[in-house]
């Protein structure tokens, strides 16, 4: 090695090396060596700080790593809390693709949400056991569906509608043929 690349640092009162610059950097960046340790290579007049011959790197927090994704979590743990059941069901209203009495309950909630209801206005209906759903041939449905019916700032009134829908199996889905209030 030249000279000019081999340092000394005191470490406890003796002098140990040589070192490379690299070997002084990970030393002090990791720790096995203080700030205040001295350098010395040949030439020098006096043993000087290692921190004018490296750089002090920052030592980056673990604990701040882990809050941060702790609060990402927290944040999708309290939106997945309000939001899911609200997706869920949206979901479920416009994804049934069987003839079954449970694709047609969906469907019929959502044919009530996008032909039954006055503009503005929000429902939130009874539970699908509330419901009543007639399964007919050739590929049809009448359904019973129960909710509370709320028009922007109005009163919410409790409503019952008739729907009827039919199936194309083709397509593998219902549609909405007649949705009215039932008296």
């Amino acid at each position: 090695m030249n000279s000019s690349e081999v340092f000394y640092v005191h470490l406890q009162g003796v002098q140990r090396g040589p070192y490379t610059i690299p070997q002084i950097d990970h030393m002090l960046n990791s720790g096995l060596i203080e700030l205040e340790t001295l350098y010395w290579r040949e030439g020098m007049e006096q043993w000087q700080p290692v921190t004018e011959l490296v750089v002090v790197r920052e030592v980056k927090s673990r604990w701040g790593r882990s809050l941060v994704m702790g609060a990402v979590a927290l944040i999708f743990g309290v939106l997945a809390w309000v939001f899911g059941p609200i997706t869920l069901e949206g979901w479920r209203e416009t994804n049934q693709r069987e003839f079954t009495e449970e694709g047609a309950y969906w469907r019929a909630r959502d044919a009530v949400r996008t032909q039954g209801m006055p503009k503005g206005g929000t429902v939130i209906f009874e539970g699908q056991r509330s419901a009543t759903v007639v399964m007919e041939a050739p590929r049809r449905a009448r359904v019973m569906l129960a909710g509370e019916v709320q028009v922007s700032g109005g009163v919410a009134r409790r409503v019952v509608w008739a729907v009827r829908l039919i199936f194309d199996p083709k397509e593998a889905s219902w549609f909405g043929e007649e949705v009215k209030e039932a008296s």
